[in-house]
């Protein structure tokens, strides 16, 4: 099973090994550090970004510039050039069965963003939830090429201190091709289900940030949520379920 996994993810597996390899060749940062550092401002990475953003979030650690830094670091890589970044990794996606169907909604948000516009216009409020249904629906996908059953709540449902139903993302997370190493793949749950797809309940507590919740932002529970930084972990996101690659997805 682990043979095939890597005959199955071969060139992911060896371009992000080799990713890694080139941060401590250019930067001496080893993964055991930077992964920390990552998850403490819950960001993550993907194949789509250059080595050198390691560094400068590394740099900014050790500077102790804070939250704020860190997110405005991605948002600038994506945003540069009139989102020049962000594009070119939406165009690797053309032929990702999982986001096919999708792809054309992904790109018209592309495109608003590029538009010029006034400054009072925030597209984030627009965008985002546009883009987690599509997470949402690609997740559903995933699950439906696997014949994983997903027809039950996100959480699993809990009677008496038993697992009654196993739920949604127990399955995804259970079931998922692992093609990052085990820390980068904890890391992206991190975000993805652990924060983005938490339950949301009354006088529960919330993984922060609690803005960027799925069922605030889908419910209108929530409407402060338009921020670039949640927008540009969404399009990460999306650039990890495209790489979601198994021969059972049709073509």
């Amino acid at each position: 099973v682990y043979q095939k996994w890597i005959d199955q993810h071969k060139d992911i597996f060896e371009n992000i090994t080799k990713y890694w390899a080139d941060v401590w060749e250019n930067y001496k940062i080893a993964k055991d550090q930077a992964i920390p550092v990552l998850r403490k401002y819950k960001w993550f990475i993907t194949q789509n970004l250059p080595i050198s953003i390691i560094f400068d979030v590394m740099h900014i650690e050790e500077i102790k510039e804070g939250k704020e830094a860190v997110d405005n670091l991605f948002i600038k890589h994506f945003s540069g050039n009139n989102w020049q970044n962000l594009e070119e990794m939406v165009n690797t996606w053309e032929n990702c069965p999982i986001l096919r169907k999708r792809l054309k909604i992904i790109k018209d948000c592309v495109e608003i963003l590029k538009l010029d516009k006034s400054n009072s216009i925030n597209e984030a409020n627009v965008i985002l939830p546009t883009l987690i249904a599509q997470i949402d629906g690609a997740l559903t996908d995933y699950l439906n090429s696997q014949n994983i059953p997903w027809d039950c709540y996100y959480e699993d449902y809990i009677k008496n201190g038993r697992i009654e139903r196993v739920g949604r993302k127990s399955q995804f997370k259970q079931y998922k091709p692992m093609f990052l190493t085990p820390q980068l793949d904890e890391l992206v749950i991190v975000v993805f289900l652990d924060t983005l797809f938490q339950s949301s309940q009354n006088r529960q507590w919330l993984e922060p940030p609690i803005d960027f919740i799925r069922h605030r932002i889908i419910k209108g529970e929530s409407v402060t949520y338009g921020r670039k930084e949640y927008l540009i972990r969404v399009f990460m996101l999306l650039d990890y379920i495209a790489n979601l690659r198994n021969h059972n997805i049709s073509d």
